[in-house]
């Protein structure tokens, strides 16, 4: 093994990481099989993951992007349905979308793998995708948003 090489824990340190950091590493896995042993091993550490895909055409209007990451995040349990954890999950997904640029792209293609994480009262939202006019012409993006749930 190469003395340099840096080992998964090392690396990850899932004990003291913050969701932030939690859901950029399951917003960037490549496969779903490491997704469920990702999510598996968030658990083992206090904190619970979700993963859905998001694709289309001019993310001009977020309504439908919100809801579906609400809803993801109820279904999986990581928040409850009241407003102290419904209204930061949807500042949380702005927070996101800006970062990606998406919403200022106007006529733009864009899929974006999106990962939420909730360790203890703080969720986290992360969008890793590709934004572009054309599959030959995009690129690369990514956006993180985070918030603190409410009781």
């Amino acid at each position: 093994m190469n003395a340099n090489a840096v080992e998964w824990n090392e690396f990850a340190q899932l004990e003291e990481a913050d969701a932030c950091r939690l859901a950029m590493l399951l917003a960037m896995t490549a496969s779903l099989d490491v997704e469920k042993k990702l999510i598996a091993q968030f658990g083992a550490h206090g904190a619970r993951g979700a993963v859905t895909v998001i694709s289309g055409f001019d993310m001009g209007s977020q309504n439908n992007t919100i809801r579906n990451i609400i809803n993801m995040c109820l279904n999986k349990g990581l928040i409850e349905k009241k407003f102290e954890h419904v209204h930061p999950v949807a500042h949380a997904v702005l927070e996101a979308t800006e970062c990606t640029r998406a919403t200022m792209a106007v006529g733009q293609n864009y899929c974006f793998k999106v990962a939420a994480v909730r360790k203890k009262s703080t969720i986290a939202v992360c969008m890793y995708g590709d934004l572009g006019m054309h599959e030959v012409s995009s690129h690369k993006t990514v956006g993180l948003g985070v918030q603190v749930l409410g009781e």
